[in-house]
């Protein structure tokens, strides 16, 4: 399909296990639509703040954790800093959908991929989550009754989400990139 285009964030990481599966996705993509243009979007405090350098496309790191389960001090302090790193990461995420002015928005879980979404949902952006763990994480469904589209790589994750679901293979599909 030379003929189309597409702008495309992909938002996720924390771990590896949501940040390679928007490699995978990213790579797909730029072989079924060669002329696509994708940017990552991540964290600082995660595995993408390394992996991303090695890529080519684009990228942005958002000064963004998830909360600390647990009793200490360093939980402590971070889940206090949360909300101000929250409304910062949203004001980037936002900054960023203005100017990038993606086609849609893709979230492969995480904390990371939370504010990117959030950020699409507001601004009338397409919206898809791929979910590629039998239990989906606090953000995937926090999220998942708002998106446009939620794709599962297990039949069992459905029971968890309030959203109709799509299997994996279904994700350019759905909008004719195939």
């Amino acid at each position: 399909m030379q003929n189309k285009s597409i702008k495309l964030i992909i938002a996720g990481g924390g771990t590896g296990g949501h940040l390679f599966p928007a490699f995978a996705i990213a790579d797909t993509l730029k072989k079924r639509i060669s002329n696509s243009t994708i940017h990552f979007v991540g964290s600082k405090f995660g595995i993408e703040a390394d992996k991303f350098k090695s890529k080519e496309e684009s990228f942005t790191l958002l000064n963004i954790r998830g909360f600390v389960r647990g009793l200490s001090t360093t939980a402590l302090i971070r889940n206090i800093l949360f909300p101000i790193r929250f409304m910062a990461s949203y004001i980037n995420t936002r900054r960023l959908l203005r100017t990038f002015s993606p086609d849609i928005v893709v979230g492969t879980g995480g904390y990371a991929s939370g504010l990117p979404i959030l950020g699409a949902i507001h601004k009338g952006i397409p919206t898809l989550i791929h979910e590629q763990n039998s239990f989906p994480g606090f953000t995937t469904r926090w999220l998942a009754s708002r998106v446009d589209r939620v794709c599962i790589s297990y039949h069992d994750t459905e029971r968890y989400l309030k959203k109709k679901t799509s299997f994996s293979r279904e994700i350019l599909s759905a909008r004719n990139y195939h």
